[in-house]
């Protein structure tokens, strides 16, 4: 037997399990709907009675310019960052304090006696003057004396802050478009209100242009009268020390400047080409350290008596080669030639000497230049430095007067052009639409209060529902149950209402309960031809909890196959409820009543005396109608094997209806002598973890792993699993349970050796 170590473990969740959820659920999201159909409308009709006016302003991009010069201030960036500075520079204090100013000018009361929404009013404290306090009406003390004193500044700011309850700036996120709304008890204050904030925000940016113009002015003409007096006095400090210090100049450059210069232009060759001839003797002396290394120098390798003595080397060394190869090793002319070849390569050592020589003869001599033109110049800078000490000042004294005159020129630039434009202000800001008093109210309409209401409801129905199925165990799935018990579901038999049960032969009527009667058809044939049933000949219908319609299932399962032609008896062996014989109305009972199976057991009836017919089908029962004192404690004894032996001799199926196994333990004492078990799981009732401790009881007691049959199963679910018409013929129903007993293989048994 197979079994999941979680019982919780739950199948993924589909569009059709959420669409069977809902419905299933449906009153209670219902209940949550209307819920908040009521909120919605308690909400409409409880909410203030305002109105909103709204402004529209916009940042403009474009500039009056009459001259082509720059502003004192600079535009506004068309920046989303700039842009949200100014929604907050609208909304804040400074500017609700404007606003109050201008509308107390025009005579205009911005409260009008309304609140502001969400705002509970208290009495507005009188307003004093700056600086002034008077006692605050709403707070005395136990005796009745005034409370504590409430300054102007407080009072202030409680306007400013009751004036700002009521704003909203806005911008759209698309356009740098401001929405300026105010929202009021009055719509002409609301009107009122907002173009005032519109109004009071151009002239803010007016009076930051016209400030900063004047106080611009004002420090460049201070600048000026400074910068004019330092150029004259650093223009006659200049003039005068070159008068006094008698200073020429040709093309702007001393004498002793042009020498110094020349000097060391000649200084830099000498050293570059004493460098260079010691970069020379320096190759020359390491390629001398290798036997013929000198042969590629430079030098060398131009040197036209080098390379005449080389063409005779290599003339002697021919002849040499020629003689010894031709053999004649004896020959005369071979000393003679040799003797020649030694006094070659002298010669092209002594050369090679003179060479070197001639190198560090050339590196004395440009170190003895190099030595002459430095004595040169530091004679040369010297004179330099005694005659143009007076040259140098001179620079320093026109550099500064020219740094005067360049910020002198800019400043008086930049002065005219402020004065050119003094009096041209742009604010950057348009007004494209004043606000006018609304005619509707501001607010949450009724129609979308109820629908705003009607979705809160239902989302919350929603999560509700979905905690409630998550918190859900029972088993509502079969793919579900077989993945938790390791175990196939046989059949599932759908729910029948209790009133249709109430009818007689409603198991087996086409027009009461067909669905029911063909899931039984369906569960004969998968018993039949199933691997783990087919060689059975009695079974053991039990479930996990009482409650499940096992005895139900059994009794129509019994009926069924008794119809069917096949000899069937049903036995009672639930001694503690005893309710098949009720059940089966079997109705012509003998006064008295024929004993059951506890008589048997207890050796008081044959088996001939318990048998009793079905009034409704072939079907002979074995009913309990009252057990005896010990007959719980036969159940396992050799009368019940006898028993389960006579009844096989005389019927071809046995089928036992047993108690729960979780309240008893008589189903596995009665398991022992059948051939398979039918393990009965309420659809909606049952919990996972319950079928699992009874799956996992049967383990432990030895016995073969049960078949599941899922009982009162929805009948949509039952028909999305199910598709009972589709059993209907033979041939198909064949095929179906074909392919589901090859999957089924290894057999339940050998699954629950394993």
């Amino acid at each position: 037997m197979v079994i999941q170590s979680s019982p919780s473990a739950r199948e993924p969740v589909v569009l059709r399990d959420v669409v069977a959820i809902l419905r299933r659920r449906s009153g209670l999201l219902a209940l949550f709907a209307v819920a908040g159909l009521g909120a919605g409308a308690a909400y409409h009709a409880h909410q203030p009675r305002l109105y909103r006016a709204e402004a529209v302003m916009a940042l403009d991009v474009r500039r009056i310019q009459g001259m082509p010069i720059d502003q004192v201030v600079t535009p506004l960036p068309q920046e989303n960052p700039v842009l949200r500075t100014e929604l907050d520079r609208i909304g804040s204090r400074v500017m609700a304090q404007r606003v109050l100013a201008k509308l107390v000018a025009e005579g205009i009361d911005p409260f009008g006696g309304v609140a502001v929404p969400g705002e509970v009013r208290p009495v507005d404290p009188p307003v004093p003057t700056p600086g002034e306090t008077v006692a605050n009406p709403d707070v005395t003390h136990s005796g009745g004396t005034p409370g504590p004193q409430v300054r102007a500044e407080d009072a202030a700011a409680f306007r400013e802050d009751r004036l700002r309850a009521g704003l909203k700036v806005v911008n759209d996120g698309r356009s740098y478009t401001i929405y300026i709304a105010y929202t009021a008890g009055d719509p002409d204050i609301a009107a009122r209100v907002a173009n005032a904030y519109a109004r009071a925000y151009l002239a803010y940016q007016d009076d930051v242009q016209i400030d900063a113009t004047r106080r611009v002015s004002d420090w460049l003409s201070n600048r000026l009268k400074v910068m004019a007096a330092r150029l004259e006095q650093a223009e006659q400090e200049a003039e005068r020390f070159r008068a006094s210090s008698g200073l020429l100049e040709i093309d702007g450059v001393t004498l002793a400047a042009q020498r110094l210069a020349a000097l060391n232009t000649e200084l830099m060759a000498a050293r570059a080409a004493h460098a260079t001839a010691e970069a020379r003797e320096k190759t020359a002396a390491r390629l001398a350290a290798d036997q013929d290394g000198l042969d590629s120098f430079t030098e060398v390798l131009g040197s036209p008596i080098i390379q005449q003595l080389r063409a005779s080397q290599a003339q002697m060394e021919r002849r040499l080669r020629v003689l010894k190869d031709t053999g004649a090793a004896q020959s005369a002319e071979i000393p003679s030639l040799t003797s020649e070849l030694d006094a070659v390569r002298q010669q092209i050592t002594q050369e090679v000497g003179h060479i070197l020589v001639s190198l560090r003869n050339e590196i004395d001599s440009a170190a003895r230049r190099v030595t002459s033109l430095e004595e040169e110049l530091h004679a040369a800078q010297a004179n330099y430095g005694a005659s143009d000490m007076a040259r140098v000042k001179l620079d320093a004294l026109v550099r500064e007067a020219n740094a005067d005159r360049a910020v002198y020129e800019s400043l008086l630039g930049r002065s005219k052009q402020i004065v050119d434009q003094n009096g041209l202000v742009d604010p950057g800001v348009r007004l494209i639409s004043e606000a006018t008093a609304p005619s509707h109210r501001f607010g949450l309409r009724l129609l979308p209060a109820l629908l705003m209401g009607v979705i809160a409801g239902g989302v919350v129905g929603l999560g509700l529902v979905l905690i409630l199925e998550r918190l859900d165990d029972r088993v509502r799935s079969r793919r579900a149950i077989e993945a938790a018990t390791g175990l196939p579901v046989l059949a599932t038999i759908p729910n029948v209402p209790w009133r249709r049960r109430r009818r007689p032969g409603w198991e087996k009527g086409r027009a009461a309960g067909a669905p029911f009667a063909e899931a039984l058809a369906s569960l004969q044939w998968m018993l039949r031809l199933s691997p783990a049933t087919r060689p059975a000949a009695s079974f053991l219908v039990t479930s996990a909890l009482p409650r499940e319609g096992k005895t139900t299932v059994a009794l129509a399962l019994a009926r069924s196959m008794a119809m069917a032609g096949r000899s069937a008896v049903l036995v009672d062996a639930d001694l503690h409820r005893q309710s098949l014989g009720r059940m089966a109305r079997s109705g012509q009972m003998e006064d008295p009543p024929r004993p059951g199976l506890g008589a048997f057991l207890s050796g008081a009836a044959t088996l001939d005396d318990i048998l009793s017919p079905d009034s409704a089908s072939p079907l002979r029962i074995i009913a309990s109608p009252e057990p005896g004192d010990d007959a719980q404690e036969r159940l396992g004894s050799a009368r019940m094997k006898l028993l389960m032996d006579g009844l096989r001799e005389r019927f071809d199926v046995v089928i036992l209806d047993a108690p729960p196994v979780l309240t008893t333990s008589d189903a596995a004492q009665i398991a022992s002598h059948v051939d398979s078990i039918l393990f009965v799981t309420c659809w909606g009732y049952a919990t996972h973890e319950a079928v699992l401790s009874a799956l996992q009881k049967l383990a432990l007691c030895g016995l073969a792993a049960p078949v599941l049959v899922l009982n009162r199963v929805e009948r949509r679910a039952h028909q999305s699993y199910e598709g009972p018409r589709t059993l209907r013929h033979p041939a198909m129903a064949r095929s179906t349970i074909a392919r589901l007993g090859e999957a089924a293989e290894p057999s339940f048994a050998q699954r629950g050796e394993r």
